[in-house]
């Protein structure tokens, strides 16, 4: 085998990495009771200072991003709009539990990579 098949790329480590934390996320965050969930309101903010925030680009106002630092956002993703947000779907304003970062409240207007639209 040679060398160069033998080393990964490291923005495919990096990016498998940060997803394996997701996966491990979501996994413990559907291990909580739905009412600690929906709790969101009680729930600390999620900063994007939190270490798994910045492995996975969170920001508080989707407004905010830069394409070039998020190459996977599209115009209009926020939170309230992804499948992982414990919120009412659409909102505008406020915060609600996530299944991504349990133990954390998101901006209803945030954003991270791990945005999946709801069906």
């Amino acid at each position: 085998m040679s060398e160069s098949k033998s080393k990964a790329d490291p923005s495919r480590r990096a990016f498998l990495a940060g997803a394996s934390v997701a996966v491990a996320a979501v996994i413990a965050g559907g291990l909580k009771p739905r009412a600690a969930r929906a709790a969101g309101a009680k729930l600390p903010h999620l900063t994007d200072a939190d270490p798994l925030a910045k492995s996975l680009g969170y920001t508080q106002n989707h407004n905010e991003i830069e394409k070039a630092e998020h190459p996977t956002y599209k115009a209009g993703e926020h939170c309230s709009l992804c499948r992982f947000f414990q919120g009412t779907p659409g909102e505008k304003s406020g915060y609600a539990a996530c299944q991504i970062y349990p133990g954390y409240a998101v901006n209803a207007q945030g954003w991270c990579a791990s945005f999946n639209p709801r069906s």
